[in-house]
């Protein structure tokens, strides 16, 4: 993900199927674009799925922390791999920077696909919650 790519993807997190956030709600997070700009030249690092020249999806992860701090695919592209091949190149990207845990937060609500998405892939619940979503966590293998 590059800076030039910040406005777009978030609009983009605007469009999900599930857990859509309008641009509102995620400036009351402190999500904006200046904040994701500033993180970017930080040690968080982002990836984006682009195709001829529309991003379809990206994902972001904290290099300090070991989280997943977001995957977000335009519903009309779910289905063909981008998340998970997306999920993969932050996951590649956290353990080269020596974690051995990575974790993420999400909706606890079986009926929601991410539920069983990230369960597919070998996250696991902790039992955590951080206000209503849960930590799930992957251990490198």
């Amino acid at each position: 993900m590059k800076r030039e790519d910040v406005d777009a993807v978030l609009h983009l997190r605007t469009l999900t199927r599930e857990n859509a956030l309008t641009m509102e709600e995620l400036a009351e997070r402190g999500i904006t674009p200046e904040s994701t700009s500033r993180l970017l030249e930080e040690d968080v690092k982002g990836w984006v799925c682009e195709e001829s020249g529309e991003i379809l999806g990206f994902a972001m992860g904290d290099g300090r922390s070991g989280e997943v701090l977001v995957l977000a695919v335009l519903p009309e592209h779910e289905g063909r791999g981008i998340g998970r091949r997306l999920l993969s190149s932050v996951q590649d990207w956290l353990f080269s920077r020596g974690h051995s845990e990575l974790w993420l937060l999400e909706n606890p609500d079986p009926a929601v696909r991410a539920y069983g998405f990230y369960r597919s892939l070998g996250w696991l619940p902790t039992g955590e919650f951080r206000g209503e979503e849960q930590v799930l966590k992957l251990r490198r293998d």
